[in-house]
């Protein structure tokens, strides 16, 4: 019962977000070049630039995208029309970028990658688009055709001219929409024959070739596609995998934990910008995945990192068993008796520790639980 209410549950934050998006909300995530994240109330009135990093602080609070400064939407406009109306490539297009000293939205010179970001998303002909991914419930990740994201067209002032935007997608859809999978397998193996290595930096700066993020959406991982040519890089990248499998249980984990509150009486909402999770409008909680990884002698160890940038007033953490697919407990630490960032773990740890261990979450769900008080007349 308890995960048949975690699955509506989820399809109901799910709705939530979706119809935010619709409204031109933007739902997490860095602005990128050319544009700028601004802060609205309630009403709809601004209230201030977000610089990167910074996270709205009231539940009521929006994020919108609007243009940035006038100098980088002019770089975003020249992008577009080297691309569509001289036929260079993104490769091209990031030399000379690069040599006219422009940096991108993280300080770095341009790539390849990254002049195709730019000309791929629709945030530059304003639309809002969301849900291009989804991980559902006990499912596996699924990279969405674009008729199934959720979109409201003209959410934003538009950089780019909707009709050169549509031709630069219509070349880059033609460029990859050719290649069967031996194909693309066969470059891989060719990328490895000249460079001895593959990485997705590498194949993202590879011409003529779909980026690394189309080798994970037709293979699963990059890994897996590694594998299908016999290609096992040097170093261990297991971790990789498990990471991955980690963010995709963590909104199942979140929606089970969101749903223990609500069937204790509490009331939990997640801010969808920060992740954090609002117990009862009283007190905040962040909910971290613990990675499992075993010693040489076989000793079991988790490292588990805090949210000190957001300042959650309690964090669950939850140790993941020795395959990393299940929870194996749980500590919940309240950041007054946290003084550092990062935590280590073995599989006994002391009083210091181990106090705040817990089998299940029935405790914290008690916390979170509201109590009647009958009135004395």
């Amino acid at each position: 019962m308890a995960g048949e209410y975690s699955r509506e549950l989820s399809v109901k934050v799910f709705a939530g977000q979706c119809r935010l998006v619709e409204l031109g909300y933007r739902q997490g995530g860095a602005a990128g070049y050319g544009l700028r994240r601004v802060l609205i109330d309630e009403q709809g009135h601004p209230k201030g630039e977000l610089s990167r990093g910074e996270q709205k602080s009231l539940q009521t609070d929006r994020v919108i995208l609007v243009p940035g400064p006038e100098e980088e939407q002019r770089v975003v406009q020249r992008m577009y029309g080297m691309f569509v109306n001289e036929g260079r490539l993104e490769r091209e297009i990031a030399e000379t970028l690069n040599a006219e000293g422009h940096r991108t939205d993280l300080d770095r010179p341009w790539t390849r990658a990254t002049v195709h970001q730019v000309l791929t998303n629709e945030k530059y002909i304003g639309n809002n688009v969301f849900a291009k991914v989804s991980f559902k419930l006990k499912q596996r990740r699924v990279v969405n055709p674009r008729e199934m994201w959720i979109r409201a067209e003209g959410a934003y002032p538009a950089i780019v001219d909707q009709a050169l935007f549509l031709r630069a997608r219509e070349i880059v859809d033609a460029r990859s929409r050719h290649f069967s999978d031996e194909e693309l397998l066969d470059a891989l193996r060719a990328i490895l024959q000249r460079q001895g290595m593959l990485s997705g930096l590498i194949i993202d700066e590879e011409d003529d070739l779909p980026s690394s993020s189309a080798y994970r959406s037709r293979f699963g991982s990059l890994l897996r596609a590694y594998r299908l040519i016999g290609y096992e890089p040097d170093r261990d990248y297991s971790y990789i995998e498990v990471n991955r499998a980690l963010r995709q249980a963590h909104p199942q984990i979140v929606a089970e934990i969101i749903a223990g509150v609500t069937l204790h009486g509490g009331r939990a909402v997640q801010d969808p910008d920060t992740d954090l999770v609002r117990i009862n409008d009283e007190f905040s909680v962040s909910i971290v995945l613990a990675r499992c990884t075993a010693t040489a002698a076989g000793s079991l160890r988790w490292r588990i990192r805090l949210d000190t940038g957001l300042v959650p007033d309690i964090t669950i953490a939850v140790r993941m068993d020795e395959v990393n697919e299940a929870p194996r407990d749980y500590y919940v630490l309240p950041s007054i008796d946290m003084t550092f960032g990062k935590l280590k773990f073995a599989e006994q740890n002391g009083l210091a520790l181990d106090a705040y261990r817990f089998d299940t979450l029935e405790f914290f769900y008690a916390l979170a639980s509201r109590a009647r008080i009958a009135e004395v007349a």
